[in-house]
C-alpha cells in the first residue's frame, strides 16, 4: 500500500513534468554545445501557407526579438535552454509557445485570422493597432475583406474596394483611377510587387487589373507616408504578392459571366523553390452580341492578365524572387476605331537577413505601359501608338534596434522614357502624313532615412527625410518663347538643341516626413503628421479619369514638378474590447505647379505641348469619419468624407488665366462622399453583403448661351470653367454567397450571386450638349450603367 500511495503521490508530478517536456517544441539536436544557436522561425498564414512579412517574433521576459523578412522568416541567436516565444501579426492571432533550444534548427508557426487556440493562449494581434501605431492616413485591406464585398459581374475588385474608404473617391462608373484627398489620379503611385502600374484597370475602369488570388494584402497610404516611397504626390497603393505553398501544389479557379481566372502554386523539386502562376481572361463579347441594339452588337471588349512568381531560398536567410505581370485590353464601340492598352512588369529582388536584426532588399524593376488607337475606316486609316518605359534599381536596408525601434535607409534610381505619340497611316491608297512627337527621357534618383520608435506606452514617433534629384535629358530641341508675348507656337523665337544624355533641366528637393502619436489610454490616441512630396511625371488629360487618349509628360524647363505639402491629424478610439474602431481625421494640402490647359488646347500629337498648358496652384482640405465593426455575425463600416479640391491659375496674359484668376473646383472635386458596407454571416458558409454609396456630382462646364458666327456656325458660350455640377451619384449593390462541403474540392466551392446598381439609378457619368437650330443648347446625360446588373460566379479550390 505504501508503494501505491507513493505512486499516486508522485503521479501528478510525473504528469506535470511530462507536460512540460512534451508540451514544448524542441529545436535542434543536442550536441552538447551551449550555443548560441541560430533558430529560424518561419511565420505563415494558416490557410494558404503564404509568408507573413513583418510579423513580430519576441522572447517573453527577455526584451529581445525581431520581425520576419519578405520570406516570412526571422532569425534568433539563442543559447541552449527553454524560452517562451510570442509571435504576432496585424490582423492575425498572437501565439505564445514554449520552445526548448538544443541546437541550430527551424520552426514553422502558422497564424490564423480565426479564433483557434494554440497552447492555450490566444490574443488578437490586430487589437488596438489603429490606436497604438504611429500610422496616420494608412489603412490595410486584406483580400478576405475585399472578396467579401459585392462584386461586379462576379469579380472582387481591389480599386473599387479602396474607393469605399474615407478620403478616396472616383468620378463614376467606367473611370480608371481614383482620387485621394483632393488630388488628381496621376498623383497615386500604384505598386504591384514593387513595380509601378500606369493604368491599373481593365475595360476603362470596370475591372481592376489585379488578380486577387496572388495578392496578400493592400496597404493604402494617404498621409504619414514613409520616406522610402517617392515620385508621386498624393498616395501610395502597395500590393504585396503571396508566395507559393512550400509543401504541396494547390490552386483555385473562378468562373463568371464575363471572365474567368485560375491560379496555382507549390514547390518545384524542393521546398526551397516555389512557384505561383495565375491568369484571367474575359469572354464578354458574347454578351454584347445578345443585345438588340445594332451598335452595341458591333462593339467589342476584351482583356486578359497573367502573373508568375518564383521564389528561391539560397540559404535560410537569403531569398531571390522574380515576378512577371502582363495585362492587355482592347475596346471598340460600334465604330471603325479601337482602343488598346497594356502593362508589362518584371521585378528581380534579393533579400538577405543578418541574424534577423538587419535586412537588405535589392530590387530591379522594368515596367512598360503602351496604348494605341487604331482607325480601320476605308479612308485615311491609321495607328497612333504611345509608350512608357520605367527601369529602376532600389536598395533598402532596415535595422531593428529593439522591438520598439527600427531604422531604415536606402537609395533608389530609375530611368523613364516616354514616346508620347507616333502616327502612321495604314492605307496606301489614302495616305496619312506620318507624325512623331519628340520622345522624352529623364533620370530620377533619391536617398532616404526613416526612424520609428516608441517612448514608453503613450508616445510614438516616426520621422524621415528623403532627397530627390530629377534630370530631364536629351536628345531634345527645347523651344524658346518670346517673354513679352503669350506662350504660343507662333511666338517661338528659336530652339536650343541638346545631345543624347545631356542635362536639359535639373530639379532637386528635400522631402521631410513626420508623424507623432500620443496615447491617452489603451483605447484612445491623438496623431498628427506632416508630408512634403514632389512629382516629376504628369498626366495631361481633359478628362477626369485615366484613358488611352491621355498623354504622360515629364517635367522640363516649362513644366515644373508638382509639390504637395500635407498637414494631417486625427483622433482614434476603440470600443467594446476593440470590436468597434472609430477615427476622425482632418487634412490640408498646399499644392504647387498644378497643370491645367488652355481653352481649345491640343493635347494629342503636339510637339510643343507646354504651349497649351497652364501652371497654377491648388489647395485641398477635408474631414474623414470612419466607423468599423470588426467582429460578430454582422461586420462592416461606415465612412464619410467632406473635402474640397480647388485650383487657381493666374497667368501673365488673359488667355493664360482661368475664371478671371478666381479659385475654381477641380474636375474631381466632390464635397460629400458616404459609404455603408455590411456583411451578415448566416452560417454554414452563407452570407449576405451590401454596399450603398453616395457622392456629390462632379464639376462640369455648361454653356450659358450660343451665338451665330458669320451666319453659318453656331458657337457655344461658356462663362466659367467647372461652374456647375452633374447630378449627385448614389448606388446600392447586394450579394449572396453560399457554399457547401464535399469530398471533391471542385464541388465544394462557393457561388456568388450579386446585383450591381440594384434600383437602377441612372447616374450621370457626363453631361453633354447638342445644338438644335433655333433653340438653346440641349443637355443630355450619359449613364454608363443605368440598369440593375445581376451576375453569378462560382469559385472552387483544387
Amino acid at each position: 500500500m505504501g508503494n501505491n500511495f507513493l505512486k499516486l503521490t508522485l503521479l501528478p508530478f510525473f504528469l506535470l513534468a511530462a507536460s512540460l517536456v512534451f508540451g514544448q517544441r524542441t529545436i535542434g539536436n543536442d550536441d552538447g554545445s551551449k550555443g548560441p544557436h541560430t533558430v529560424t522561425v518561419v511565420v505563415e498564414d494558416a490557410q494558404d501557407r503564404s509568408p507573413l512579412i513583418g510579423a513580430n517574433v519576441l522572447l517573453k521576459n527577455n526584451a529581445g526579438g525581431t520581425v520576419t523578412n519578405e520570406s516570412g522568416e526571422a532569425k534568433l541567436s539563442l543559447a541552449s535552454g527553454v524560452y517562451t516565444l510570442e509571435v504576432s501579426y496585424l490582423g492575425y492571432e498572437t501565439i505564445l509557445e514554449e520552445i526548448r533550444v538544443q541546437g541550430k534548427g527551424l520552426m514553422r508557426v502558422r497564424l490564423s485570422a480565426n479564433a483557434q487556440t494554440m497552447n492555450e493562449v490566444v490574443i488578437n494581434a490586430s487589437a488596438g493597432q489603429n490606436v497604438k501605431s504611429t500610422d496616420l492616413g494608412k489603412q490595410v485591406m486584406s483580400i478576405e475583406t475585399i472578396e467579401s464585398l459585392p462584386p461586379f459581374v462576379g469579380e472582387a475588385d481591389i480599386l473599387k474596394s479602396i474607393t469605399l474608404l474615407p478620403g478616396v473617391s472616383t468620378v463614376g462608373e467606367a473611370s480608371a483611377g481614383f482620387n485621394v484627398r483632393g488630388s488628381s489620379s496621376d498623383q497615386n503611385l500604384i505598386l504591384l510587387g514593387g513595380a509601378p502600374l500606369y493604368n491599373p484597370s481593365h475595360l476603362f475602369g470596370f475591372f481592376s487589373a489585379f488578380n486577387t488570388e496572388l495578392i496578400q494584402d493592400v496597404s493604402i497610404y494617404k498621409g504619414g507616408i514613409p520616406a522610402n516611397y517617392g515620385g508621386r504626390a498624393a498616395s501610395i497603393i502597395d500590393l504585396r504578392y503571396k508566395r507559393g505553398n512550400r509543401e504541396k501544389w494547390e490552386g483555385n479557379a473562378q468562373l463568371g459571366l464575363v471572365s474567368a481566372k485560375m491560379s496555382a502554386g507549390g514547390p518545384v523539386l524542393t521546398d526551397k523553390l516555389t512557384v505561383m502562376v495565375a491568369g484571367r481572361a474575359s469572354y464578354s463579347n458574347w454578351i454584347l452580341k445578345q443585345i438588340k441594339d445594332a451598335n452595341i452588337r458591333k462593339s467589342r471588349a476584351s482583356f486578359y492578365d497573367m502573373n508568375a512568381i518564383v521564389d528561391y531560398d539560397i540559404t535560410e536567410d537569403f531569398n531571390v524572387r522574380y515576378t512577371f505581370y502582363r495585362s492587355s485590353d482592347e475596346f471598340r464601340l460600334a465604330s471603325d476605331t479601337s482602343f488598346s492598352w497594356s502593362n508589362q512588369n518584371h521585378t528581380l529582388s534579393f533579400n538577405k537577413s543578418f541574424k534577423g536584426k538587419f535586412l537588405v532588399d535589392l530590387r530591379a524593376v522594368h515596367a512598360t505601359y503602351s496604348s494605341a488607337i487604331v482607325d480601320r475606316s476605308p479612308f485615311a486609316s491609321f495607328t497612333l501608338d504611345s509608350r512608357i518605359v520605367d527601369q529602376g534599381l532600389n536598395l533598402g536596408l532596415k535595422y531593428f534596434v529593439t522591438p520598439e525601434q527600427d531604422i531604415s535607409f536606402g537609395a533608389q534610381t530609375k530611368l523613364v522614357e516616354i514616346q508620347p505619340g507616333e502616327l502612321v497611316g495604314t492605307n496606301p491608297r489614302f495616305p496619312v502624313n506620318p507624325f512623331i512627337v519628340a520622345s522624352e527621357k529623364a533620370s530620377e534618383s533619391g536617398i532616404y532615412f526613416q526612424h520609428n520608435f516608441e517612448l514608453g506606452r503613450y508616445l510614438g514617433v516616426s520621422y524621415g527625410l528623403r532627397y530627390n534629384q530629377f534630370r530631364f535629358l536629351g536628345p531634345n530641341d527645347v523651344p524658346v518663347y518670346d517673354p513679352l508675348l503669350p506662350r504660343n507656337e507662333e511666338n517661338i523665337t528659336e530652339f536650343n538643341n541638346f545631345e543624347d544624355g545631356e542635362v536639359i533641366q535639373q530639379y532637386d528637393g528635400w522631402e521631410p516626413r513626420a508623424s507623432l502619436r500620443v496615447s491617452f489610454d489603451e483605447n484612445t490616441s491623438l496623431k498628427i503628421g506632416y508630408n512634403r512630396m514632389f512629382q516629376y511625371i504628369h498626366l495631361i488629360s481633359n478628362t477626369s479619369a485615366i484613358a488611352p487618349t491621355d498623354v504622360w509628360k515629364l517635367s522640363d524647363p516649362y513644366v515644373r514638378p508638382q509639390e504637395v505639402v500635407q498637414y494631417s491629424g486625427g483622433i482614434f478610439r476603440n470600443f467594446n474590447d476593440n470590436m468597434i474602431e472609430a477615427s476622425v481625421e482632418v487634412f490640408y494640402k498646399d499644392i504647387k505647379n498644378i497643370l491645367d490647359y488652355k481653352d481649345g488646347a491640343t493635347l494629342l500629337l503636339n510637339n510643343n505641348l507646354e504651349s497649351d498648358l497652364l501652371n497654377g496652384k491648388g489647395r485641398a482640405y477635408g474631414l474623414e469619419l470612419f466607423l468599423e465593426k470588426k467582429k460578430g455575425i454582422l461586420t462592416g463600416w461606415i465612412s464619410y468624407t467632406y473635402s474640397r479640391s480647388e485650383r487657381r491659375v493666374i497667368g501673365s496674359f488673359p488667355e493664360e488665366t482661368i475664371n478671371k484668376g478666381e479659385w475654381y473646383a477641380a474636375n474631381f472635386d466632390k464635397p460629400h462622399n458616404l459609404s455603408f458596407v455590411g456583411n451578415y454571416d448566416l452560417g454554414k458558409r452563407t452570407k449576405v453583403s451590401a454596399i450603398f454609396t453616395y457622392s456629390t456630382g462632379r464639376p462640369v462646364s455648361y454653356p450659358l448661351a450660343k451665338f451665330n458666327y458669320f451666319n453659318s456656325l453656331n458657337v457655344a458660350y461658356y462663362d466659367k470653367r467647372n461652374g456647375f455640377r452633374a447630378p449627385d451619384y448614389h448606388r446600392l449593390d447586394i450579394s449572396l454567397t453560399w457554399g457547401w462541403d464535399h469530398p471533391k474540392k471542385w464541388l465544394a466551392g462557393d457561388f456568388v450571386l450579386s446585383v450591381y446598381n440594384l434600383y437602377g439609378r441612372r447616374n450621370a457619368f457626363s453631361v453633354f450638349f447638342d445644338d438644335i437650330p433655333g433653340a438653346p443648347p440641349q443637355a443630355f446625360r450619359l449613364s454608363v450603367l443605368g440598369i440593375p446588373f445581376p451576375s453569378l460566379s462560382y469559385k472552387f479550390d483544387f
